[in-house]
């Protein structure tokens, strides 16, 4: 073993039956973007399928679901696709690796250990590794005899010996390492020297070509790809993707290589791109030959020796409604993450578009919105509207609160939250327009925040969240300041910060540090000397009437000094809910406060004067926990401003487009491709301002009113976590809201039957 080195890509990223699906000609996503991949073998996956092997004589493909149901590996007949096994595992991450033609290793993640499933009897045993260290990927030594294993938990990287399965030796390999290959030094395992290269932002996925003396590197935050020589680390050729605009957010996650291209795939974009790479030369060059359509956030992609390039999607076809929630049915039916399956097709040689760098991309999946004339509309630099507030609450559905609208598109009969617990949230969208066809670019609280204040939630983000979701995972680094979760343009205030304009932050990424004297900080550096160190973040014991007087204090002196900031962040989160804990406020109570909150905060600015210059957004982070007829990231969108329209707006909209309608109208560079493609708000506002102001509303029940010992679901809800949002099951938290609504409707009778405790 003394000649054999391994090569670590340092990144700081990386069931339902199978199905055959009929393809359809243009699936809309929540976000606005388009899937119209070409019409190859498609089938259905799991959820959140993370990588795929072909096996070595090419009958067959493996892949490794792990999701937020029950994590295996999967194993289909090429090229076909049909003849599925599935082979269920307690943990599983990263592509697997075919050690023969008959056995597959996959990496354990939250067991500390390597699987090694055989794929005639779907036989699996399994490999001890250090505990703590949550296994993500796995490369089979040169000779076959040894598997390299990275650990998440313990970032380092591990060579195990097959013949028994022993730890042999183990390197450090820094924060999240996310891949890795057996090549030619890097860690030279005879000396136990290591070599760092460099690799850009995150780089998410690594690969090498068939002679092992080339190996590519995704960075997945920089949106590009560099090829370097394993003898010396020197750089062989690099290529930076982008779409019209130029935008960071491509999100390059995955590589094939073979002896003419480079398959990458791009989760942020939803197609792969092909590059011919020509070696021999001093210097090589990369030329992006074609690209390819594929399914909702690709995560791997696999060539097989005839040409044909399998495509992996994390998130498959598209979202499904949910208009169910039953908590006597333990498989989580409905719930956003359980039922988001992902998919696997086949792109034949004849199915790339060759065009212009990644145009064809752009042309196929990305909106295309003409905007009107700036004289048009007050959603422009330099208009009427010169203050921005933007409230953040938490994870509610538009059936859930709006489908009681009457002349919109809800159901009634699975609201929850309606007009006698929400006057406000009615009132607002009633006067200032309603919004039926608004979606979350997020799936839950882990990737929302993410996409509420970044317009984007990178490959680190998506790929990570659905194993913490189901209990995986106990790490919940997705808010963090420095960490793997921040995309290369940073967030809405580092936009700010960057035009120079004043902006300040009420409790979104700050942290209470002295809950006696209600002391709060944060890590972000765009947030230093920008947030108000007395409003209360999260906190479900705090009051949401509380985060708003807190605000209302600054704001009268903002307004007594004529000097209101640019733009404000506010978070407000208790219609988030405890459940029923014993002795937490009662959901309806929550949601009520919260209502409640959200009206005075429109009450104070419609009443000041600063009326006719502001325009407020607010929207849920992610709609997880409510459920919807159409679709299971239909959520809530309000906007409070003189200049809005009333009436039902059918146009569709995302988060992307609310951000990036506080762009135009606060003269900021876009984030991501999505914020810079999403249609802004135009036709929400007229260019004749109405001067009444609004009014709040109290709803007529008690707003203090706490949760019984014997309340439905007590016992669960005192069990859950609720120290972060989703740190509770979302699904069984759902379940309890379903059950407790106050007047179950009709429709949804049949529900309750036998509901007794």
């Amino acid at each position: 073993m003394s000649n054999v080195r391994i090569a670590v890509l340092l990144a700081a990223a990386l069931a339902a039956p199978c199905a055959v699906v009929a393809q359809n000609s243009v699936t809309l996503l929540p976000s606005g973007w388009r899937l119209s991949p070409p019409g190859g073998a498609l089938v259905r996956l799991g959820t959140m399928p993370q990588g795929a092997a072909i096996s070595p004589d090419g009958t067959h493909i493996a892949v490794v679901e792990s999701g937020y149901n029950p994590p295996g590996l999967r194993i289909l007949t090429l090229p076909s696709l049909h003849d599925s096994q599935f082979v269920r595992l307690t943990g599983a991450f990263g592509r697997p690796v075919w050690l023969d033609g008959d056995r597959i290793a996959v990496a354990g993640a939250n067991v500390d250990a390597v699987y090694v499933v055989d794929a005639k009897t779907r036989a699996a045993s399994s490999l001890a590794m250090p505990k703590g260290s949550w296994p993500c990927g796995l490369a089979l030594s040169p000779g076959g005899t040894a598997l390299a294993v990275i650990g998440d938990g313990d970032a380092a990287v591990a060579l195990m010996r097959l013949r028994d399965g022993a730890v042999t030796q183990t390197f450090a390999a820094g924060a999240h390492p996310s891949g890795v290959e057996s090549v030619v030094r890097a860690i030279d395992l005879a000396a136990g020297a290591t070599r760092t290269i460099a690799a850009g932002l995150h780089p998410s996925a690594i690969a090498l070509d068939p002679t092992g003396g080339i190996l590519f590197v995704a960075a997945g935050d920089d949106d590009a790809i560099r090829a370097v020589r394993t003898a010396d680390g020197s750089t062989f050729a690099s290529y930076r993707f982008a779409l019209p605009g130029d935008r960071y957010g491509l999100l390059p996650n995955a590589l094939a290589v073979t002896a003419r291209y480079a398959y990458v795939s791009f989760g942020g974009a939803n197609g792969i791109a092909r590059i011919r790479y020509l070696a021999g030369k001093t210097v090589g060059e990369f030329d992006l030959d074609a690209v390819a359509a594929t399914g909702w956030y690709p995560t791997d992609v696999a060539a097989a020796r005839d040409g044909t390039v399998y495509a992996i999607d994390g998130k498959g076809e598209g979202t499904l409604p949910n208009p169910q929630f039953d908590p006597l049915n333990h498989d989580r039916t409905g719930y956003v993450a359980s039922q988001t399956y992902g998919s696997i097709r086949a792109i034949a040689p004849a199915e790339w578009t060759s065009g212009s760098g990644m145009a064809p991309i752009a042309a196929n999946a990305a909106p295309h919105w003409t905007p009107p004339p700036a004289a048009d509309t007050v959603v422009r630099p330099d208009g009427p509207l010169r203050h921005v507030i933007y409230i953040i609450k938490e994870n509610r559905s538009y059936d859930q609160v709006l489908g009681d609208v009457a002349g919109a598109d809800g159901d009634p009969s699975i609201v929850e939250f309606g007009r006698t617990i929400t006057p406000n949230q009615h009132a607002i969208a009633e006067r200032f327009g309603v919004f039926d066809n608004a979606y979350t670019n997020s799936q839950v609280s882990a990737d929302g925040h993410n996409w509420t204040d970044a317009a984007i939630a990178n490959d680190y983000v998506e790929r990570f969240w659905p194993s913490t979701y189901a209990g995986r995972r106990k790490i919940y680094d997705y808010a963090d300041a420095g960490g793997p979760d921040v995309p290369h343009d940073g967030y809405l205030w580092d936009a700010a910060a960057r035009a120079n304009i004043s902006y300040r932050d009420y409790g979104e990424y700050t942290d209470l540090i002295a809950p006696v004297a209600v002391l709060v900080t944060t890590a972000h550096r765009g947030l230093q000397g920008h947030y108000d160190p007395r409003y209360v973040g999260w906190d479900l014991d705090y009051s949401d009437l509380d985060r708003e007087a807190e605000w209302l204090r600054e704001f009268r002196i903002f307004e007594r000094d004529g000097n209101l900031p640019a733009l404000e962040i506010v978070y407000l989160p208790n219609d988030h809910t405890s459940g029923t804990a014993p002795g937490k406020r009662t959901p309806q109570a929550y949601a009520a406060q919260n209502d409640l909150a959200l009206g005075r905060l429109v009450d104070a600015v419609s009443h000041s004067r600063y009326w006719n210059s502001t325009a407020v957004f607010a929207l849920e982070d992610d709609s997880q926990n409510g459920p919807d007829h159409v679709s299971d990231q239909r959520s809530t969108f309000y906007v409070a401003s003189p200049y809005a329209f009333a009436g039902v707006h059918h146009q569709h909209y995302s988060t992307a487009a609310v951000l990036a309608t506080i762009e135009k109208i606060l003269d900021l560079r876009p984030l991501t491709p999505y914020d810079a493609t999403a249609q802004p708000l135009y036709a929400a506002f007229g260019t004749r301002p109405v001067q009444k102001p609004y009014d709040a509303i109290a709803a007529k029940i008690d707003l203090d009113a706490r949760n019984a010992k014997t309340a439905y679901g007590a016992q669960e809800s005192a069990r859950m976590d609720w120290s972060r949002p989703d740190a509770a099951d979302p699904a069984e938290l759902n379940a309890i809201l379903e059950r407790c609504a106050a007047a179950p409707s009709a429709g949804r009778a049949a529900n309750f039957r036998g509901f007794a405790r």
